[in-house]
């Protein structure tokens, strides 16, 4: 996969300060430039998610084709321990907005195609049960890639 012209997370993110997008952008950059950033806390987070306790290098606005169509998750998280490679794609709501099925069958075909092993939501929504997700998606994608959420 090629990172030429991936934007890095940042930990003081350059994007405007206007509206939810750009707060869902700045939210997303400053959490995974931590994860990166720092070590224990980054394999803390990743640890539970199957992550090996490699380098993380993160990304933000990954832009991958589907189709005949662009998607752009907030975020992409890739830990490297010798040959091993684990990626994730990060999606991130803030304040009032919810998670989209949608959406997020979007982004887990994406996985899927890419080899990638998760897709991990951020958001206020609260899951009813342990290892459950706040969002119904359609089972069949879950197959060879995982979702996970943080509230």
């Amino acid at each position: 996969m090629d990172e030429i012209g991936w934007e890095p997370a940042r930990l003081i993110p350059v994007s405007g300060i206007n509206g939810a997008d750009e707060q869902e952008r700045r939210g997303a950059s400053a959490l995974i430039a931590v994860l990166e950033s720092v070590r224990e806390f980054g394999r803390a987070i990743l640890g539970p998610l199957r992550a090996p306790a490699g380098k993380i290098t993160a990304f933000i606005e990954v832009p991958f084709d589907l189709g005949d169509k662009k998607v752009r998750p907030d975020g992409l998280i890739r830990v490297v321990y010798g040959k091993r490679t684990w990626t994730a794609l990060v999606e991130v709501k803030t304040g009032r907005n919810d998670l989209q099925a949608a959406q997020l069958e979007n982004y887990l075909d994406v996985a899927r195609e890419h080899g990638f092993d998760v897709v991990l939501t951020i958001s206020n929504q609260i899951a009813t049960a342990p290892g459950e997700h706040p969002t119904l998606v359609d089972k069949k994608k879950l197959k060879k890639v995982g979702l996970r959420h943080l509230s």
